[in-house]
């Protein structure tokens, strides 16, 4: 999914994408903690973006 990057669009919906790059840098960070059942993950700002995909 391709999304245009557009500062009208910001401040229109307030809607900020996490480049897909950077999201798995990201998720790469807390790797061992997915395989630890007890293991806990708060993005409250995740929205329905690449996080939740």
């Amino acid at each position: 999914m391709k999304y245009v990057k557009s500062k009208q669009r910001v401040a229109d919906h307030g809607k900020v994408f996490t480049p897909p790059w950077l999201v798995e840098a990201m998720l790469d960070l807390v790797k061992g903690e997915t395989e630890r059942i007890d293991s806990r993950f708060l993005e409250p700002a995740c929205g329905c973006g690449n996080f939740l995909g």
